[in-house]
């Protein structure tokens, strides 16, 4: 049972590291406005804001990425080395990463109608909280070369 919770664990925690670095991949190298976006902004200015927003999408994407690949390298490493904490603290980062951004989708809705996905970060959340009780409930036994 302990093996099987503490597999669970690294495989949500990984899941979620994936997503957060293809998320970032797809946000850092976008085209063109993504069609939620552009619904936020009245056609007349759209053209007008493009610099910004791509700007923005880079510096979303790339801390998606580097937040999925610390992400990944905490869980399997010193995670599954068993350091205390790093399950937790892997878990409060990505938390708050999914707040904020499912916050920032639900205002994106309220201030202009735009058609956002807020419901894409409790689903992340929810993974991050799964991995994270499953960590907690089978702790591992800390690694003697970490001792």
């Amino acid at each position: 049972m302990q093996a099987g919770l503490q597999w669970l664990s690294m495989i949500m925690f990984t899941l979620v590291s994936v997503f957060l670095v293809l998320f970032g991949l797809l946000y850092a190298n976008v085209p063109d406005m993504l069609f939620f976006h552009a619904q936020a902004v009245p056609e007349v200015h759209r053209e007008a804001v493009k610099p910004l927003y791509f700007a923005l999408m880079k510096l979303v994407g790339g801390a998606s990425i580097g937040l999925g690949i610390l992400g990944g390298f905490a869980v399997w490493g010193p995670m599954r080395a068993g350091v205390p904490n790093c399950g937790f603290v892997v878990s409060v980062a990505y938390i708050i990463a999914f707040a904020v951004a499912g916050f920032t989708a639900i205002r994106l809705n309220e201030l202009t109608g735009a058609d956002v996905a807020w419901y894409n970060m409790a689903i992340l959340s929810a993974m991050t909280l799964i991995g994270f009780l499953a960590h907690a409930a089978a702790p591992r036994e800390r690694h003697a070369a970490l001792a």
